[in-house]
């Protein structure tokens, strides 16, 4: 096979952080190649320099055996290296085709039908199932997927970089993604893919290559590794229990909600929760699992019949919060933290008045409270005034989630908790819940990943289109019933 990148000694530094230590890394054409590591391990540092957002300290990089440094992105794409980001970068309003010729269409000053007529034959070549005339904004998150992938195509890329493509998408999404990845192999198109799910890495990679801390790992043969060595190169040790369990339910209700209703997303749904429980609610895209949670904290507009916490009946209303109902949301970004604050003020946000003395916030208090919590949840910080948004996904959630638990609720509603952290950080979480539930938290765990539901709940309940299909006991919780449960078939 023919290396179309090849990088070696790559270094790459920032004020009191060493993020690249003598890497290297390389890509054949017509191949999947997994960048594997923890947050923090350095991948995210090493594709900016591969799409040119960043320039190397030192170290030499190749391209089609030509030495090759990029000053920007621009020169990236020149070289045919496009990246497709977790967060889209699409003009909702446009067309496809439209999306794909921004920044072109004076170069080829072509009228809107030419354009359409490029763009489909484009689509059609790799199968995309997408038309050049549908406006981006009716097509859903993995078609629009596929609009960059189109033009990073359309630009002759011939080394695609996919930063957690299947995050925020479906498993029936995932296959088709899949299926086009195949297509570009077909067409000798390079992909680097990135993803925290170990499951897909073995599905579609051919090589994998594993960072840690900055440092090079090893790269392998998907067929000469297993799921463990994998995880022990990720992490520098074993981890012998990927869903830790250790919680003692109890028959006391901690939690009761009846006939909850959240706008035309939920219908009519009752559930409790127990102490010491981990409750579990699961379901496909657009199920209502999402807004159940929502709608209870008062971020949609919703009612219900009865809300008893610890044997007192609540009202709806938009503070749920000062009750002792907690939020862990599933967008940290946009919904759990401010991103331009520096970690302490995120931590102390939910926390004033812990720190606030005659309406004047105390920045002593407020240095303990942040210090506490960092050396509670392991938080990788430099400082506590490091900005959040600096963060590895990871330690951005224990950020949210060292702020929500200060306050000690009562119940938390934990929302795709580990989406886009690491394996270690995903135990860590893991541990975060069982720890929860034995002190006394009423825990209701929201995913879409079953092996944790499965792993981690004590009961299930499945949504299907805004309703409840049914609570499944431990016994009955196992993948096959949730999914047949989750599509609208009952369990015989």
């Amino acid at each position: 096979m023919e290396k179309i990148l090849y990088m070696k000694d790559i270094i790459k530094t920032f004020p009191g952080v060493i993020a690249l230590n003598n890497v290297k890394f390389d890509l054949y054409k017509g191949e999947v190649h997994a960048l594997l590591g923890e947050n923090g391990a350095g991948k995210s540092t090493l594709i900016k320099i591969i799409s040119g957002v960043y320039k190397a300290d030192s170290g030499e990089i190749y391209i089609n055996g030509r030495k090759s440094f990029f000053s920007n992105p621009t020169e990236a794409i020149q070289q045919g290296i496009a990246t497709i980001h977790q967060e889209l970068n699409l003009f909702e309003e446009l067309t496809v085709a439209e999306n794909i010729f921004v920044g072109n269409i004076n170069k080829f000053n072509i009228s809107k039908s030419k354009m359409i007529r490029i763009v489909d034959n484009l689509l059609n070549e790799f199968n995309f199932p997408i038309k050049a005339s549908e406006k981006v904004k009716k097509l859903n998150t993995s078609e629009k997927q596929l609009v960059s992938i189109a033009k990073a195509l359309s630009l002759n890329a011939k080394i695609i970089i996919m930063d957690e493509p299947t995050a925020t998408i479906t498993e029936h999404e995932t296959r088709r993604l899949f299926e086009i990845i195949k297509e570009l192999k077909s067409k000798n198109i390079s992909v680097i893919f990135i993803s925290h799910r170990l499951e897909e890495i073995f599905e579609i990679a051919d090589r994998v290559t594993v960072l840690r801390d900055g440092n090079y790992i090893g790269t392998t043969h998907i067929e000469d590794v297993s799921k463990e060595k994998l995880i022990k190169m990720m992490v520098g040790r074993d981890i012998n229990e990927m869903y830790p369990k250790f919680n003692k339910i109890s028959e006391e209700e901690i939690f009761k909600i009846e006939n909850l209703n959240v706008g035309n997303f939920v219908k009519n749904v009752s559930f409790n929760v127990k102490k010491g429980e981990i409750f579990g609610i699961a379901g496909l895209v657009g199920s209502g699992k999402l807004e159940i949670a929502l709608g209870i904290y008062g971020y949609l507009p919703s009612k219900w019949k009865k809300l008893v916490l610890n044997g007192e009946e609540l009202l709806p209303e938009r503070n749920m919060f000062r009750h002792g109902i907690a939020l862990v949301p599933e967008d940290r970004k946009k919904m759990g933290l401010v991103l331009e604050m520096d970690v302490m003020k995120n931590i102390i946000l939910q926390n004033t008045d812990e720190v606030t003395k005659f309406g004047k916030i105390s920045w002593k208090k407020s240095r303990r409270v942040a210090n506490e919590e960092i050396r509670k949840y392991k938080i990788k910080v430099s400082s506590i005034n490091q900005k959040v948004k600096t963060l590895s996904g990871g330690n951005q959630q224990k950020v949210v989630l060292s702020k929500v638990l200060r306050k000690k609720p009562k119940i938390i509603f934990l929302v795709e908790p580990t989406r886009g952290i690491d394996v270690g950080a995903k135990v860590e979480v893991y541990n975060i819940i069982n720890k929860l539930a034995n002190i006394g938290v009423g825990v209701v765990f929201i995913s879409s990943e079953l092996p944790e539901i499965v792993s981690l709940c004590d009961r299930v309940l499945v949504m299907h289109r805004g309703e409840s299909m049914g609570i499944l006991d431990k016994d009955e919780i196992n993948q096959e019933n949730i999914l047949k449960l989750a599509t609208g078939v009952d369990i015989e």
